[in-house]
């Protein structure tokens, strides 16, 4: 009996066909719920940054286990991030009508544009192009997941795409490639464009997530390896000026005295004190000057043998 009641108690082990079938249906219930609010939000088109940015924050959030319900999470994210999310998008539309225009003006042919000026100004659309690209890799999850301003999401997006070039390829490709098919081949779009409005979208922020998370957490632990390093220094010099502080201490002298006797020696020398009996003479009380009264002597013993 006893063995039996343990047998029981004992946890059974989980098949890993099953925990990956179960899994799957997650995420895929997942897609599909941050598909249907993505799409509803960005019904009214000016909203359709922040739709992206509160999508990719629940999409983060829920592969990381931080939410269980996305409708109420994606209504706060939407909220919180509406709009910085917002003027990013008025940006990003900005742009991409400037490179349209650019795009317009260089291929029109009754504005007669020579064929070097035409390549040239092809090659600075392209480039532009790839910029605009690398800023939006991750410029709309930065909105979501952190607290930043348009301009630091801007900058710190161009970065990113650049320390992880091919994450952001990754990412671009993910949503250039169905896009660019759906438009150069309508019928593609004609089969699929129930499937754009229940998963499709959520499958691509689903999948990108992955990429961007790894991308974020690797950019934390750099940041806080360096936060580490910048204090494990302060604290190093903060030590070495306690110790020079201490060596200084140390090694201090006490003030110097006065040596009178010098100062008076000078005083004599410079002729204004006056000379003591006995040692000077009147030529030499006259002059001011220092009398060896010893030599004067011999001289004059000198003289009177004489």
């Amino acid at each position: 009996m006893g063995s039996r009641v343990e047998e029981q108690k004992k946890p059974k082990k989980q098949n890993p066909n099953e925990w990956r079938f179960k899994k799957g249906l997650d995420a895929f219930g997942n897609m599909f719920g941050l598909n249907v609010c993505f799409v509803v939000a960005c019904l009214p088109v000016f909203t359709i940054g922040a739709s992206l940015s509160a999508t990719y924050a629940m999409a983060i959030r829920l592969q990381e286990d931080e939410e269980e319900t996305i409708l109420h999470g994606f209504i706060h994210e939407f909220k919180r991030s509406f709009k910085k999310a917002t003027i990013a998008w008025i940006l990003v539309l900005l742009a991409a009508a400037i490179l349209l225009a650019e795009n317009i003006l260089v291929n029109n042919p009754n504005l007669g544009i020579g064929p070097g000026v035409k390549v040239f100004y092809t090659i600075i659309f392209y480039l532009e192009l790839l910029l605009v690209a690398l800023v939006l890799a991750f410029l709309f999850p930065l909105i979501g997941r952190y607290e930043t301003t348009v301009k630091m999401a801007i900058k710190n997006s161009l970065l990113l795409s650049v320390g992880y070039v091919f994450s952001a390829i990754k990412i671009i490709v993910a949503w250039v490639a169905p896009i660019l098919l759906s438009i150069i081949y309508p019928m593609i779009f004609l089969y699929t464009w129930y499937l754009w409005l229940l998963l499709l979208f959520g499958a691509i922020i689903w999948g990108t997530t992955h990429t961007i998370r790894y991308v974020f957490n690797r950019n934390e632990d750099a940041m806080e390896n360096t936060k580490k390093e910048k204090e494990e220094k302060e604290k190093e010099k903060d030590e070495l000026e306690k110790k020079r502080e201490e060596n200084r201490e140390k090694k201090q002298l006490p003030p110097k005295k006065e040596l009178k006797g010098i100062a008076a020696k000078a005083n004599v020398l410079g002729g204004n004190a006056q000379t003591a009996p006995g040692n000077a003479s009147a030529k030499g009380r006259n002059q001011g000057g220092w009398y060896r009264g010893d030599k004067y002597d011999k001289k004059k013993k000198g003289s009177k043998k004489k």
